[in-house]
């Protein structure tokens, strides 16, 4: 009984078919020979129209599959198997574990299949919210460029300051220039832009903020410097009553100066050795005084060879030492000022005549003290220094 019914339905659809590839045929050939008049052409129009209802009326009858849905055995489109032993259909059983598969299963190829075209799409094509973090990106990007522009001016800006403190500011107050090993120093031990290797652009960032930690530390090191700078400027009076800027001798008394600063032979020895200091011959007890404001850090005899000696802080990294005297006139801890008698001249200590050996230290180093000599004119020290030849040394 199925199989007649299965050749019925198949005779039906040959059927169909040629009847269907026959007229498709005729129209096709009509609309070959059909090329001339405007007539002619209405008449295709009109067969063709013909061709499409006639295509809208047979394609649900022409699908094979639909035709063997619809005609098939009743017993097999309701899911019934045929049992050898009782000869009946009976409905096919099917437990809740396996429709509960079917249906994950189809939820698990459905969630695939959707994801793989969302995965598909998202690389095709851009989403809006990647636009917008493109948009925000390149704006980040661009904040950075600016930012690291800024820094940079402000370096050089920077760069120039530093050297007028060094070069200038310092100078006037004679104070040693900061290194630019201390200038350019920076943060050191464990690597502090470790975080900005995972951004997307980690090197820009690492760049702005190396730049950023490098200015800052520039500028603490400027900051201090100008604080001493101020501190100087609001104590220049004291600077200037401080610095040793007269000879210890009055220029009234009756004075030579024998020894200068720089190497000459030692009256001892008979060798070539540096003279540390200035010395002035004079009467015994000439008046010997301070060169400028100070405290007393030193009045005692000197077993090193200078005999009783003064040595006055002046402060500022200033230090001045009066020996060989013959009597002190001070002691430890007073105050002077500048032109106070310390002391008077004498020969004690390693020395061959009366004599004053007067020294200038600046920041724990000898310096020549008659650089400091305000009352002394060039002509006058070019003369001092041509005379020092002629007279021995004394100590």
């Amino acid at each position: 009984m199925r199989s007649a019914v299965q050749a019925r339905l198949s005779l039906r659809r040959r059927k169909q078919r040629v009847a269907f590839s026959s007229f498709f045929a005729d129209e096709i050939s009509r609309f070959a020979q059909t090329r001339s008049t405007f007539a002619e052409k209405n008449r295709l129009v009109g067969r063709i129209g013909k061709l499409v209802v006639y295509l809208r009326r047979n394609l649900y009858a022409l699908s094979s599959n639909r035709w063997h849905e619809e005609n098939r055995n009743p017993m097999e489109r309701n899911r019934y198997v045929f049992n050898q032993e009782t000869l009946q259909y009976e409905k096919r059983q099917e437990s809740a574990l396996a429709r509960w598969g079917r249906l994950g299963l189809h939820l698990l190829i459905s969630a695939s299949v959707g994801l793989g075209l969302m995965l598909l799409y998202s690389s095709i094509f851009s989403t809006p919210r990647s636009h917008a973090l493109q948009r925000e990106g390149n704006d980040l990007q661009m904040q950075i460029a600016m930012l690291q522009n800024q820094v940079n001016s402000s370096m050089q800006q920077l760069g120039e300051l530093e050297k007028r403190d060094n070069n200038i500011y310092r100078v006037i107050f004679e104070s040693d220039s900061i290194p630019s090993t201390v200038r350019l120093g920076g943060v050191g031990g464990v690597d502090h832009y470790e975080i900005f290797k995972q951004l997307e652009d980690a090197e820009g960032i690492t760049r702005l903020a190396k730049s950023l930690d490098q200015l800052s530390w520039r500028s603490y090191i400027q900051s201090k410097s100008y604080d001493e700078v101020s501190k100087w400027a609001n104590d220049k009076d004291l600077l200037m009553r401080s610095m040793p800027a007269i000879q210890p001798i009055s220029i009234t008394s009756n004075h030579q100066i024998t020894s200068v600063y720089g190497f000459r032979t030692d009256p001892f020895t008979k060798r070539r050795r540096m003279h540390t200091g200035v010395d002035f011959k004079g009467a015994l007890n000439t008046p010997i005084h301070s060169t400028g404001d100070g405290i007393v850090v030193a009045a005692a005899h000197s077993a090193s060879g200078y005999g009783n000696q003064v040595i006055v802080d002046h402060g500022f990294g200033y230090m001045t030492r009066y020996a060989h005297m013959n009597k002190l006139l001070v002691k430890e801890g007073d105050r002077v000022k500048r032109g106070q008698l310390v002391g008077l001249m004498g020969s004690t200590g390693r020395s061959t005549g009366v004599h004053l050996h007067y020294e200038v230290f600046f920041k724990n180093a000898r310096v020549n003290p008659m650089l400091y000599f305000t009352d002394m004119t060039e002509e006058t020290y070019e003369n001092v220094v041509q005379q020092t030849e002629a007279h021995p040394a004394l100590d």
